[in-house]
């Protein structure tokens, strides 16, 4: 950050403001530079940014800061460029903490449904099983009123004998 505005305030256009060259009053800018931080100057009313700078009309209005004044803002600046960094890597490390939580949640759904699915398929399994079980005992049960009513009702090939007999 050397000459170049980080940022800047602007206090508008007042009436006491100088003319530039353009012909409209001057804005009040601060700048913030490592050089020059917090001071105020007069510049373009079509200033826009650092590459458009209207007819490059510029005026400081503040004085230079003191020797230690800048080795105050130079430390500031300093501390606030760690800070930066240090927020962008907090920030890095929270993106990161998400993203292996939003993998983490989505290998468990994944398993999950696999559970699911198994569990579903073995359920399917073990009716597939009862219902052939159910079958065999069905098929079992009507063989066995079939011979019963066989017995009951055919006679028994003894002559003198007949389980149907009436006297």
């Amino acid at each position: 950050m050397d000459e170049a505005y980080s940022e800047v305030i602007d206090a508008g256009t007042g009436t006491s403001n100088p003319m530039c060259k353009c012909g409209r009053r001057a804005r009040i800018l601060t700048a913030f530079t490592l050089r020059n931080f917090g001071k105020r100057f007069y510049t373009c009313g079509n200033y826009v940014n650092q590459d458009n700078r209207g007819c490059d009309y510029f005026k400081w209005i503040d004085m230079d800061i003191c020797q230690h004044g800048k080795r105050v803002v130079s430390k500031l600046f300093d501390m606030h460029e760690n800070l930066k960094n240090e927020r962008a890597q907090i920030g890095t490390t929270i993106l990161n903490e998400i993203l292996n939580c939003k993998l983490e949640v989505a290998e468990y759904k994944v398993k999950m449904e696999v559970v699911s699915l198994n569990f579903e398929m073995q359920l399917q399994m073990q009716k597939n099983k009862f219902n052939s079980k159910e079958m065999k005992y069905r098929f079992a049960l009507a063989c066995l009123l079939i011979l019963l009513v066989v017995i009951m009702f055919y006679p028994v090939s003894n002559a003198n004998s007949s389980r149907l007999r009436l006297h």
